[in-house]
Formats: C-alpha cells, structure tokens, sequence
C-alpha cells in the first residue's frame, strides 16, 4: 500500500512539473504586491466582471472578488484548477469566482469588464485579435510583464501595461 502511495505521488509531481511543457504555457504566479497593482490600475469595482486568461492560482481572481467583482478564470493545468476550486470552497466564494478548464485561446471574453494576463510574448501576439475583437467597448486589458505587438497601452506603470478597447 505504501508503494502506491509513493507511485501515486511520484506521478502527480511528475504530471505537475512536466504539464507546462506539453501545455505551452509554464505557472508563473504574479507577485502580491503587483497583482494588487493591477487590481487598482483596472478600477474594479462591485459588479463588474473579471476574466483571468492563464488564472494559475487565482490569486487575480480572489483579489478582484474582495474588490466586489464576479472573476472567472481559465486555466489548462488540473492541479492549478483544482488549487483554485479548495480556495473557492474555503473562502466561500462560489457565487463570485469560477474556475474553468479551458484554452485561453477558447475563452468567453466578450462580457468582460477587465481581462488579465500574464502570457509569454508568443501568447500575446497570438490573442491579441481575439481579444481586441471579441471584448466589449470601454473593457480594460491589463498585461503584467509582457506588451501586446503593435498596441500601445493607454497606462505603463511597474511592468504593468492596460490597454483599453
């Protein structure tokens, strides 16, 4: 029995590790003082809805909830989805944040007040038509670390770049 234990965990810690390289997009969690940066660049406020494109452990997602919005995340890695779905639990937060095992690049933006990311430049130029087409008008985008090609953001502060459409 305690073999299995330690095949079953090897496996997880396997599948976890190696995920990102099959997925093509590694977990990079954003710092807490900048994810707090970006929540007060994009002006959350009560009601407005929240997409995370890459939620990862839903740090964005939790943080825009305190702020009063409904957030809803989108994220391939299982493990992170389930991460995301024990907080949901234990902050009792189920009727303000969801988490769905899905594409970024198969997200439903087109509600979206704000839409995060934190996505390598290969990403970026990748989503960028998507979602300058697919958001509503006046919806903030805002990027941590990394620019959109070809777009000039409308706020740059602290390696955090908003767009708006």
């Amino acid at each position: 029995m305690l073999q299995f234990f330690f095949y079953l965990v090897l496996a997880l810690l396997l599948i976890f590790v190696f995920s990102p390289l099959f997925l093509g997009v590694p977990f990079l969690p954003t710092h807490q003082k900048q994810a707090r940066k970006m929540i007060e660049l994009a002006q959350i406020k009560p009601g407005m809805k929240v997409v995370d494109l890459g939620s990862g452990a839903g740090r964005l997602l939790f943080l825009s909830a305190k702020s009063g919005a409904e957030a809803t995340g989108y994220e391939l890695n299982p493990f992170l989805i389930l991460w995301t779905k024990m907080v949901i639990f234990f902050k009792r937060r189920q009727n303000q944040v969801k988490v769905f095992y899905k594409s970024i690049y198969k997200a439903d933006i087109s509600e979206a007040d704000v839409i995060f990311l934190f996505l390598y430049p290969p990403h970026m130029k990748k989503l960028a038509d998507k979602i300058f087409m697919e958001c509503k008008p006046g919806a903030k985008i805002v990027s941590y670390v990394f620019k959109f090609p070809e777009r000039a953001p409308i706020l740059s502060e602290e390696g955090i770049f908003v767009y708006e459409k």
